[in-house]
């Protein structure tokens, strides 16, 4: 497959090396020079020097052979543009990435229909959405860093760090008392290694462990790792920008919940914007990374800080502020990866990339013959995804042991109907099985799910 990629930033340079691990047939167009002789260092890919708008560039970067173009600037009018040219031209698959709603009319996360026949775009990306997707998950699991759902919510993957209190350390996972229906799929160490571990390998103060498993077993299984479990009711967010609103939103909507939010945003106009737009949420117009102000508004009573301001530098300052205040958990918007070690050096593990949730969602849909969801992990060590097995795959009905799956992929869960299993090396593989895959190397999808020859 031939995939031409507008934009050569964070998400197309994750994009681009992502996909040609998989064999695909890449193109990437950048308008900046610099950017795109960096790029040509960096990736073994096509790289077209140019405007992705202009049709001659487009030309350039084989856009007739293309069956998917993925306009990923941070223009939205360019990644419409490009769209737009490339269904004209016959490409078969678009996708953009869209910040401002107001760019394509109201539009959601993964919209499709009215978008498709309007201008010509199959998928609609937003990630500033997205992330507030993302955050909301994991805060309502206090003990996780990270939480992905599958299966419409019957089975989750959540990571958690092992806390010094924790009496499962230096226990073998064959010895772990978890709850039956989860099992451990892979072990971050404090040094940086990443391992699918075996039932010899022991837990360490500091591992980063991930667990998969039946959603209704996991905040047990979670909580395993800590010393005890946290109660969590009070929310602020700082910056009031799409991210912040739409968690808000979404924290809002969850009947199930009853947490008090508060956002802190600096813009005079857009905090009253928020308050005629908000129902129950608090909105305070303010300088959140004023460390006056954080006492004045008793930032140190909340449990959760969300630091959401659109620039790095004042989330790294929010978050720190945040540790020194005894704020129990703090969830950081990161956009530069560079800040990254920052992050972790001062022991703030939480932090939620746009560009890897992005790059994330596109790529799923760069095989959604067979994946229904798929998630880059935040060390961008393993992805997790969700398979839906074809009835005329080469392993169905053959043992996961016989299956011939490579080293460095492990299927932690199947779903099949309303069950959730977590397999062994006995499991037989049935059609139309949900796997969520936990894989740490490369792989091709179509080598072991490939349909029989007829």
């Amino acid at each position: 497959m031939h995939i031409v990629i507008i934009g050569g930033g964070d998400v197309g340079r994750e994009l681009a090396h992502n996909l040609a691990l998989k064999y695909q047939s890449i193109a990437v167009v950048e308008k900046d020079r610099q950017r795109s002789e960096q790029l040509g260092e960096d990736l073994d890919v096509a790289i077209i020097n140019g405007n992705g708008a202009n049709l001659d560039i487009l030309n350039k970067a084989k856009i007739k052979n293309a069956e998917m173009l993925i306009a990923v600037t941070g223009s939205d009018e360019v990644n419409i543009i490009a769209c737009m040219i490339a269904k004209k031209i016959g490409v078969n698959f678009t996708v953009a990435r869209v910040r401002n709603p107001e760019s394509a009319g109201s539009i959601d996360v993964d919209t499709r229909g009215l978008i498709h026949k309007q201008v010509g775009i199959d998928m609609i990306i937003s990630p500033e959405k997205a992330v507030a997707q993302e955050i909301a998950k994991t805060i309502h699991f206090p003990e996780a860093v990270e939480v992905e759902h599958f299966a419409k919510g019957r089975a989750m993957m959540v990571a958690t760090t092992v806390t010094g209190e924790a009496e499962i350390i230096d226990q073998r996972l064959k010895d772990l008392p978890l709850p039956k229906g989860c099992i451990v799929v892979g072990i971050k160490r404090p040094d940086g290694d990443f391992i699918l571990p075996g039932g010899k390998d022991k837990i360490q103060m500091g591992d980063k462990v991930y667990l998969i498993g039946k959603a209704d077993v996991m905040r047990e299984a979670s909580q395993l790792l800590h010393h005890e479990a946290a109660r969590l009711n009070r929310v602020i967010i700082l910056g009031g920008g799409i991210i912040g609103s739409s968690l808000a939103s979404i924290l809002e909507s969850e009947k199930q919940h009853s947490l008090l939010v508060k956002i802190i945003e600096k813009d005079a106009e857009r905090a009253e914007e928020l308050n005629r737009k908000l129902n129950k949420t608090i909105v305070l117009q303010g300088n959140g990374t004023e460390l006056s102000y954080f006492n004045e508004e008793e930032i140190a009573e909340a449990d959760i800080l969300v630091a959401a301001t659109e620039d790095d530098r004042t989330n790294l300052v929010a978050s720190v502020m945040g540790q020194k205040l005894g704020v129990h958990k703090i969830i950081s918007e990161l956009t530069r990866i560079g800040y990254a070690s920052v992050y972790e050096a001062i022991g703030v593990e939480e932090t939620i990339n746009p560009h890897l949730i992005t790059a994330a969602q596109i790529l799923r849909f760069t095989r959604r013959e067979l994946v229904v969801s798929l998630s880059l992990i935040k060390d961008e060590a393993a992805e997790v995804m969700e398979v839906v097995l074809p009835e005329s795959a080469c392993v169905v009905g053959q043992r996961i042991a016989e299956a011939g799956f490579p080293k460095g992929l492990l299927i932690g869960t199947i779903v099949r109907g309303e069950e959730v299993i977590v397999p062994d090396g006995d499991t037989v593989l049935k059609a139309d099985d949900h796997l969520i895959i936990f894989a740490i190397a490369c792989f091709r999808l179509d080598r072991f799910f490939a349909c029989r020859d007829n």
